[in-house]
């Protein structure tokens, strides 16, 4: 009888949600901002071994510029928040 207990238990998902406020927002932007610097790291990172040594350097070094501007940052910050803090606390 216990393992059809847990078979039955364990094919329930049971959804975590937060409540909103100040503590969930601040996670929401601390998510948002670890995943802003991964995704710029690993593409400046990708286009810095790609065009290392070719004709096409100093472009791919622009890019990489306009990638880690502040103001690509805020607006990549202040999307990936709403939508993660969205994401923690939906309810269904």
């Amino acid at each position: 009888m216990d393992g059809i207990k847990y078979l039955r238990m364990k094919n329930k998902i049971k959804k975590i949600v937060m409540k909103r406020g100040f503590w969930t927002g601040l996670l929401a932007f601390v998510i948002a901002k670890v995943a802003h610097l991964l995704i710029t790291g690993c593409i400046g990172l990708i286009l810095g071994l790609t065009f290392g040594n070719t004709v096409l350097e100093d472009a791919m070094w622009d890019v990489i510029k306009i990638l880690d501007s502040p103001g690509v940052g805020l607006i990549f910050l202040i999307f990936a928040t709403r939508y993660t803090y969205k994401r923690l606390v939906f309810q269904k």
